[in-house]
């Protein structure tokens, strides 16, 4: 009946549909076993945890979970949880939690962990299960797992429902055993007295290859013994039920053919036991008018909707949502999440900002400490649920009366079903509580997670009544995590001071609660970047606010910033200051230039790159003197080229394929400096200097600037005979400036 390599007690597990009287069926069996001397050991499966109450006269034995739940796991004794009931039978509940709250499959695991750790079984011949109605979650079925179930029966009626979960409960035993291994007892046959429902389960037993091991007669003695809170095999009388279950007795301590399961498939069952067969659902005809519209539509090829590709997955929805949402400079997160889920994600977050810090001085203010706590969910938050220690720890936020409660859920707190909305009602008119039910994984990945945390942010907390202003501008789809955003908003407050103009949010930048509920103030918004997410949250914006945007994003280079302040200017009706504004910034970067070309005149630069604009950084390279002799072009998706305007540069700008013509070109013109967007290749083989276009430029009129100027530095380098790149690379100078900035 077993295997023979499985030491221990015979281990039985008994399911069926709930109500069909499986509690019943497990304590007479464990009393039948008992009286026919065998050592035997109940464990009920149930969150009721009413499994042994007939066997306990009665008495409601603490459970598992709750015992875990009051004790430290280290002082925990299983004697607290073992009682002995009629006939000498160890009685165990497992417990759960209440109905609507937590996970009771997780508090199946969590229990029976325990169990193990405590070898409570070893001193039982055999261990009976008795388990909720059906294999609804995988908590559930671990009784069914192999090992810990030797046998398993099946209780059913002949109501369709309770066969239908015997079926269901075959299809759970396959998924661990496949199609051949044999672990099915049977079928208990519990009369309720319909028609054929001898036939029905006779049918089924048939259809799936099980024998109906026992059929228990519609009996008054049941209830008789529920009455004196026994079980039957206590009660005077009743020979035939008691015979059942005898007979059911011997055959497990004798042999007991198992069987393998071969569940039906829904329209097998349907057929065989009821005798029906399911009907496809019939078309509702088309009214004549929406017939030809619908052909016409077929016909017409498909509009094509053009999207960028997302960044890839990385990160789950959680840990994007916090990310964003730190950016509230004076809200307060909470990470309803293990606390191992909320360090990872506050690393994520504050690495960054530490690293830019002490290796280059750049100051990332949201990252360096971000207003982010945790609600430290355990097992026992994921099995009885969180929200009771959430809702005290909100309380207490509430009292430090930050600008909003921003609570994030995980991917525990999410599959538990703890509802953290309903925490929004804690909220008082100074500070707002705000759930974002990221669920971790569940929802998305990190970008994901941090378009919905921006919806649910700008749903929340904008205020639709707010008043127009005509002098300023909102800056909306900043990177969360970039060292660029900091400068680039210097950079724009000081261009917008230079035209009468003021920032009035940043949505989401570093920024207050009291900023964002004011967004609507703006009667301009600004894109950061034109990035897909960036795009998605445009449009949101658009469609739920009536939100304007400047066409197009942060502008790169001179002449691309020229022509922006200028539409900056004509939208606010100051086109006088912005010509002003640009003559001043051509000056300024007209001196650089001169500054620059006593080192960089006369030098060569070849730039490999992919399709894409550099006409910034080209123009900024010529103005110190510099000459372009070739550009390549890996024109991967094989569109227009783009790289550049100037008829003089593209006269030079050629089409590649390969890095063999890359190669031949370098060797031929031997260029002073080789410029390439992407790193390492042929670049940086030969004796010219390489440096890298920087994947994320600065903003506005001097974004080459900070490049060029490292060009200059490097070829003083080169003429003192100190290329850096004989010195081991730049990147050992990161040491002198951590131990700046650390210290």
């Amino acid at each position: 009946m077993r295997e023979k390599s499985k030491e221990g007690p015979l281990e039985l597990a008994v399911y069926g549909k709930g109500g069909i009287g499986k509690s019943t069926v497990s304590a007479n069996l464990s009393a039948a076993l008992a009286m026919a001397g065998q050592r035997v050991l109940q464990i009920g499966c149930d969150p009721k945890h009413d499994s042994t109450r007939l066997l306990m006269r009665g008495e409601v034995i603490p459970t598992v979970l709750d015992y875990l739940r009051s004790v430290p796991a280290p002082e925990a004794k299983v004697e607290e949880v073992l009682r002995t009931g009629a006939f000498g039978i160890g009685c165990i509940e497992a417990g759960g939690p209440q109905p609507g709250v937590g996970c009771a499959g997780r508090g199946i695991i969590t229990a029976f962990e325990f169990l193990d750790k405590h070898r409570v079984k070893a001193p039982y011949d055999q261990v009976i299960y008795d388990v909720l109605g059906d294999v609804v979650c995988g908590g559930f079925a671990v009784p069914v797992r192999r090992e810990y179930a030797d046998a398993i029966f099946l209780v059913t009626s002949g109501e369709y429902m309770a066969i239908y979960a015997a079926n269901n409960i075959l299809r759970g035993i396959r998924n661990f055993d496949g199609e051949t291994h044999r672990r099915v007892a049977g079928v208990i046959f519990n009369r309720r007295n319909l028609t054929d429902e001898e036939g029905r389960v006779g049918r089924f037993a048939r259809a799936v290859g099980l024998p109906i091991v026992a059929e228990l007669p519609r009996s008054p003695g049941f209830a008789h013994a529920e009455e004196q809170g026994c079980c039957l095999m206590e009660l005077e009388g009743y020979g035939e039920e008691k015979a059942v279950f005898r007979g059911l007795a011997e055959k497990i301590t004798g042999e007991l053919p198992l069987w393998p399961a071969r569940p039906l498939t829904d329209e097998e069952l349907e057929r065989i036991v009821l005798g029906t067969t399911r009907q496809p659902a019939a078309a509702v005809p088309a009214a004549p008018a929406d017939t030809e519209r619908k052909k016409s539509a077929a016909s017409a090829p498909a509009p094509e909707r053009p999207r960028p590709d997302r960044p890839p997955l990385y990160g789950c929805a959680f840990n994007g949502a916090a990310t964003a949402a730190v950016h509230l400079t004076d809200a307060l997160v909470i990470a309803h999440s293990p606390r191992a889920c909320a360090f990872y994600t506050w690393q994520n977050i504050s690495s960054p900002g530490r690293k830019n810090l002490f290796n280059r001085g750049i100051l990332m203010p949201s990252a360096i400490s971000p207003h982010f706590e945790c609600s430290d969910m355990d097992h026992a938050s994921a099995v009885f649920g969180g929200m009771e220690k959430l809702r005290r720890q909100v309380e207490a936020a509430l009292e430090r009366k930050p600008g909003a409660v921003i609570v994030i859920s995980s991917c525990v707190s999410g599959i538990i079903g703890d509802d953290i909305r309903s925490l929004e009602a804690l909220s008082t008119p100074e500070t707002p509580v705000i759930a974002v039910p990221a669920d971790g994984d569940i929802s998305g990945d990190y970008v994901s997670g941090i378009r919905d945390c921006l919806h649910i942010l700008a749903e929340k907390l904008i205020d639709r009544g707010a008043e127009p202003e005509k002098d300023c501008v909102n800056l909306v789809g900043e990177m969360a995590i970039s060292y660029n955003n900091e400068p680039n908003v210097r950079a724009l407050r000081s261009l917008l001071e230079g035209l009468g103009l003021r920032l009035n949010c940043r949505f989401l930048g570093d920024a207050r609660c009291e900023e964002l509920r004011g967004f609507l103030k703006a009667p301009l918004n600004i894109l950061d970047s034109e990035s897909a997410d960036n795009l998605e949250l445009k449009a949101f914006l658009e469609e739920r606010f009536g939100c304007r945007f400047l066409p197009g994003r942060l502008p790169v280079g001179f002449e691309a910033t020229a022509a922006w302040v200028r539409e900056l200017g004509a939208f606010f009706g100051c086109t006088e200051r912005a010509e002003a504004l640009i003559r001043r910034e051509r000056e300024a970067v007209e001196a650089d230039a001169k500054a620059l070309r006593r080192t960089l005149f006369g030098r060569t630069l070849v730039l490999t790159t992919i399709n894409e604009d550099m006409d910034w950084i080209l123009s900024a390279a010529k103005a110190a003197g510099m000459k372009v002799a070739w550009v390549g072009v890996m024109n991967y998706l094989r569109t227009p080229l783009r790289v550049s305007r100037d008829r003089e540069t593209l006269a030079v700008t050629e089409e590649v394929t390969s890095g063999e013509r890359i190669r031949e070109q370098l060797e031929r013109l031997q260029p002073d400096l080789v410029l390439t967007n992407y790193a390492g290749g042929e670049a940086a083989r030969g004796s010219w200097l390489s440096d890298t276009v920087p994947s994320s430029p600065l903003a506005f009129f001097r974004s080459a600037l900070p490049v060029v100027q490292r060009w200059e530095t490097m070829f003083r380098e080169k003429d003192r005979g100190s290329v850096l790149r004989e010195k081991g690379g730049a990147w050992k100078h990161d040491r002198e400036l951590f131990q700046k900035y650390f210290a």
